[in-house]
């Protein structure tokens, strides 16, 4: 039968590239073949199944499109932002933080997700888990630098033998060699990964905070469409980016949030190992300075 193709390895030659072409092909040899024959119902199927394969490519394209148009954080300075202000912006703003304030109020109900609730609960937690523990490490490093650095009354000391001065001595160890050692591990093993895991967590927190944004603006114009029947094509177009933002993270988080916490467990156990590894060594060199007593 004619297909409307001229050559049919058109069609197969390149098949990622040809993929959206099936269903049409189908469509036109599923006309031309008799309802009797008992191919009819095959081609059915292939042509429902590639009309599938076809909306999957087009959610997965409007997907990525969305991802890389939101999940970028933006360090925009104060003239910047000014900068991006116009009465559209401004509008937009009013009407979202207005939304805000009457769900706060409970004058007007949110829109429930328990599914999305319990993914972001959990991607938050891993977030702020992140967070805390980049700074603990920070902090845990500087203290414990402080606390070796040899006091002056230590460095006064003219002793050239005695406990006095293996206390000295193991300081000193401990101070010049010990540590930067043990700082470099911590670097490698703990920090770097800590600061990777926490730079890739900003594309979804963006994306988070976007689908709220998104959000009261769908529950206006849905509020709005339920009024008036009918909304514009901008409307239309605003309320599918928050389906499209809300959709990705739906079929993302669980993923994401599970090798985040694999990774953050990871870390730990890296932490945990390193600082065994310095109480061991630390009790070694002081051993070996008791056993010179």
């Amino acid at each position: 039968p004619h297909t409307g193709a001229s050559d049919l390895s058109f069609f197969l030659v390149m098949p990622v590239q040809r993929v959206t072409k099936y269903p049409l092909l189908l469509g036109k040899i599923l006309e031309n073949t008799p309802s009797s024959t008992s191919a009819h119902s095959a081609l059915q199927a292939a042509a429902r199944a590639m009309a599938q394969v076809n909306a999957n490519i087009n959610e997965y394209k409007r997907r990525r499109e969305v991802a890389t148009k939101y999940n970028k954080a933006e360090h925009l300075t104060l003239r910047d932002r000014l900068a991006r202000l116009n009465t559209h912006s401004i509008a937009k703003k009013t009407t979202r933080l207005s939304r805000l304030l009457m769900h706060e109020a409970g004058i007007v109900a949110k829109t429930e997700d328990k599914e999305y609730d319990d993914l972001e609960e959990k991607f938050q937690c891993v977030a702020s888990s992140v967070a805390t523990l980049k700074e603990n490490v920070a902090s845990y490093l500087g203290h414990l630098e402080a606390f070796l650095l040899p006091t002056p009354h230590q460095c006064d000391l003219q002793m050239d033998e005695g406990p006095a001065q293996q206390q000295r001595r193991l300081s000193q160890l401990l101070q010049g060699t010990v540590f930067p050692e043990f700082k470099q591990r911590v670097d490698r093993l703990v920090w770097q990964p800590l600061c990777s895991l926490s730079d890739m967590l900003e594309g979804p927190q963006q994306l988070v905070k976007k689908r709220l944004d998104k959000l009261l603006d769908y529950e206006e114009i849905q509020e709005r469409k339920s009024e008036m029947g009918s909304v514009s094509y901008d409307e239309e177009a605003a309320m599918n980016t928050y389906l499209a933002i809300n959709d990705l993270l739906v079929a993302e988080l669980p993923q994401f949030n599970q090798v985040s916490l694999q990774l953050l467990r990871q870390i730990l156990r890296s932490f945990s190992a390193l600082q065994l590894d310095l109480a061991a060594q630390a009790l070694h060199y002081a051993e070996k300075e008791l056993e010179q007593v």
